[in-house]
């Protein structure tokens, strides 16, 4: 299935200002098989995804949404450094899955006119690793963005691992729902950014408002039934909007002490380290019974604190694998390395942790390297005590 929307752009090739990286739409056979080939690289080789739907013959990673999606790539010169995809459609386009963990049935109330609104899904957004600090990320996103503009579309939803949030909400996008587990990629958190909320988008300083601000008409209602439906008594933690204070005091409270007392890797620092630390690094996520946080071969990016809940291992069946300690660490190293988890971790009940991701932790690195130095002593001191 091929609309409309994909055949007005299926010539488009951009550049950024930088003059290096280039935006394009793959049209062709070859095109798109190359980008199958890059996620296969990326999904199979790199991270050693357990995806059952698999071409291991040709290698490549396709689904039914590439069928009518728009299959965005990222060039520098003929190298394909990274990709994503976009599908734009009615909730009936959307398979009956993507249709329930995104709650599509919900957003349509949005509409009262009867109307067959579009909604757009934007995943298997991929960056080769040696580009990961590049702009390719940011231009694909952008260019999603202005498709949504174009198709007069409302909602743009995405689906995204834990360690991942930071860098979305960093984007503007709000999470709103329970996370979903999905066997190949784990637990994921779904996410929606809200096209006309200019105001949002400039007060969590996006690199989308840039975009935004220059267009000009917007739709208000939408954005403003989102905010009383989903945000106006949410109980999630955006860690765009939650000050430094706030989520100090909020982890004080969950604790029932300071986390540089309660979490290990926090010890040597002072308080105002470990703020400036927890603020830049981590977010809050709420993890319902049964949901499996780490599983058992994947690796893992983020470095996983329990602050309240309970939590227990599938992997290993007894009582010394339960984790009930606040303030204690669980699963594998992401943070200052990529290693394997060696269990299956789930919520016995309602549960909240902090995922301090990897992605932000290196960036963090280059801005406060006497704080870093000091987390990055504390893993090791631990690694070398077990």
């Amino acid at each position: 299935m091929i609309n409309n929307y994909q055949k007005s752009i299926s010539c488009t090739t951009e550049e950024n200002s930088e003059g290096s990286i280039n935006i394009g739409t793959a049209i062709t056979a070859a095109e798109k098989k190359e980008i199958y080939q890059f996620r296969y690289n990326i999904y199979i080789e790199e991270m050693s995804r357990p995806i059952a739907k698999v071409d291991h013959i040709n290698k490549l990673l396709y689904d039914e949404l590439d069928e009518w999606g728009i299959l965005l790539f990222a060039k520098i010169g003929s190298e394909l450094i990274a990709t994503a995809r976009i599908n734009i459609g009615t909730i009936y386009d959307f398979p009956r899955e993507e249709v329930e963990f995104l709650s599509l049935g919900t957003f349509q109330d949005c509409y009262t006119d009867g109307g067959d609104h579009k909604f757009a899904l934007t995943t298997k957004i991929m960056i080769a690793p040696a580009q990961r600090s590049s702009q390719a990320f940011y231009l694909l996103i952008a260019k999603c963005y202005e498709l949504c503009c174009r198709n007069e579309v409302q909602f743009m939803f995405g689906i995204c691992n834990l360690h991942l949030i930071r860098l979305y909400e960093k984007l503007g996008t709000h999470r709103y729902g329970k996370n979903v587990f999905l066997p190949d990629y784990g637990l994921l958190a779904p996410i929606v950014l809200l096209i006309d909320d200019i105001q949002y988008l400039r007060m969590v300083r996006s690199p989308l408002f840039r975009i935004a601000r220059k267009r000009d008409a917007v739709n208000t209602q939408a954005v403003e039934w989102f905010h009383t439906r989903f945000t106006k008594h949410s109980p999630i933690i955006n860690s765009q909007i939650v000050s430094e204070e706030e989520l100090w005091s909020i982890l004080c409270q969950r604790l029932s002490s300071p986390p540089t007392q309660a979490i290990t890797i926090l010890h040597k620092l002072s308080i105002t380290e470990a703020k400036k630390f927890l603020h830049c690094c981590g977010v809050l996520v709420r993890c319902e019974a049964g949901d499996i946080i780490t599983n058992q071969g994947d690796f893992s990016y983020s470095y996983d604190i329990l602050i309240s809940g309970r939590l227990k291992s599938v992997t290993f069946i007894c009582p010394a694998t339960e984790y009930t300690s606040h303030g204690q660490h669980f699963g594998a190293n992401g943070l200052t390395e990529h290693n394997k988890h060696t269990q299956k971790i789930a919520a016995i009940d309602s549960t909240e942790i902090l995922v301090l991701s990897g992605i932000a932790f290196r960036k963090f690195f280059h801005s406060y390297p006497e704080i870093a130095d000091k987390i990055v002593r504390s893993i090791i001191k631990l690694r070398s005590i077990k």
